[in-house]
């Protein structure tokens, strides 16, 4: 039986002082430009835009399709999770946090965009995506399976979760509708075959036990879900990135996972951050729970 891992990858927004609460990333490069934390849980977490150091030598990125607003409070919303579940279930998540602003390098984009063909942006490239590829690895090896979490944030009106599985509001909208399935390999195709038969997509977005469906019960809603299966028209949504798209492939057939773009209000933001760890936390836990019970 093959082994799956979710791998649940997360984009948080801004940034943190190292040395608070009880998560300490420790810095895996010399210029400090990418943070790791150690997990003991088989939960990856990364966080691409959510870093605070701007380069005086490295011009704004401004290539075609260039984007360089930061994720604010991402940073921080991924070691308030990380604490959280350390205090409280005694597990640690694994966190990749790229500690550079966006306007130098986007980690949530291939190397030609992300650095925009500036070279020197190359090895705090590689670092990342290669810390993400050990710490997969690692927790495959312990686990036999990965969850993976891209964290990220939005500025839409809504204030909800957006959740990427690489479906497009249209697909997720004729999933809900019409039951059309998807014809192409999303961030859950992992999970479904690795379940062999347990699960249908459809349970995985839309079902009592979807993650957006628990989060939303624990007072977050989010899209999709049994709540809000899909954006209405004129919604704008995110549906996942590079990464998400990178480590849910079939070459990482041990991870399932999907992007989060969490809302400021009550998530990112200071009083809403420790609150939404919890929540976070117990669902995560019971979703992990959940994709192990497939392997057994």
């Amino acid at each position: 039986m093959k082994r799956l891992c979710l791998l649940l990858l997360v984009v948080l927004y801004g940034s943190w002082a190292m040395g608070q609460g009880t998560a300490v990333p420790k810095l895996i490069d010399k210029e400090g430009w990418t943070s790791y934390l150690q997990g003991t849980m088989p939960l990856v977490i990364s966080v691409p835009h959510g870093g605070a150091i701007n380069l005086s030598e490295i011009p704004d990125r401004s290539c075609e399709g260039a984007v360089t607003v930061t994720d604010s409070y991402t940073k921080e919303l991924a070691l308030e999770i990380a604490d959280y579940l350390q205090k409280f279930n005694s597990k640690t998540p694994y966190l990749v946090i790229c500690n550079l602003v966006r306007k130098d390098i986007d980690q949530n984009r291939d190397k030609p965009e992300a650095t925009c063909g500036d070279s020197r942006m190359d090895a705090p490239w590689t670092v990342f995506h290669t810390q993400i590829d050990e710490a997969i690895k690692e927790v495959v090896a312990q686990y036999g399976y990965c969850v993976y979490i891209d964290l990220h944030g939005h500025g839409h009106p809504e204030q909800r979760l957006e959740l990427g599985y690489m479906l497009s509001d249209k697909e997720l909208q004729a999933l809900y509708l019409n039951k059309t399935l998807p014809t192409k390999h999303h961030s859950l195709s992992n999970y479904i075959n690795g379940a062999k038969g347990k699960w249908q997509i459809a349970d995985l977005l839309f079902g009592p036990q979807a993650f957006g469906t628990l989060m939303a019960n624990e007072g977050f809603p989010a899209v999709p879900s049994a709540q809000d299966p899909y954006p209405q028209e004129g919604q704008k949504y995110f549906n996942g990135g590079y990464n998400t798209r990178r480590y849910t492939a079939s070459a990482y057939p041990e991870v399932v996972g999907w992007q989060i773009e969490s809302n400021m209000k009550g998530v990112r933001d200071k009083t809403g951050r420790p609150v939404f760890a919890a929540a976070f936390s117990k669902v995560i836990v019971k979703y992990i729970e959940q994709v192990a019970a497939t392997k057994n």
